[in-house]
């Protein structure tokens, strides 16, 4: 069975926030987005693996880091789902965001 997580966040208008969730690409899932991003208020600008800050082991996880910029005033909705690439239906997590825009 999947897990799902909802979180709020607030973020000023203008700047670039990022979004951090554990992953561990040797798995072979990743994090995506569950739904395009709506640009009347964000903007998608990067995503990246960070290794974790102490020295890695073999097959340890670190963090998919996913950056966007609020455009607009407002409230949106970011939703992500980890899974394998080549296998959609087989989602381990599911995670969504209400993003408030000040």
């Amino acid at each position: 069975m999947a897990l799902s997580s909802t979180f709020t966040l607030q973020v000023q208008s203008g700047h670039v926030f990022p979004i951090a969730l554990e992953a561990n690409p040797t798995t072979g899932y990743q994090w995506t987005l569950s739904n395009p991003v709506d640009e009347r208020f964000l903007v998608f600008q990067s995503t990246e693996f960070v290794p974790p800050a102490q020295a890695a082991r073999i097959g340890q996880g670190g963090h998919q880091r996913f950056a966007f910029q609020a455009i607009n005033r407002g409230v949106t909705t970011l939703s992500f789902k980890y899974c394998r690439p080549w296998d959609q239906s087989d989602c381990a997590s599911f995670v969504f965001y209400i993003v408030t825009i000040v």
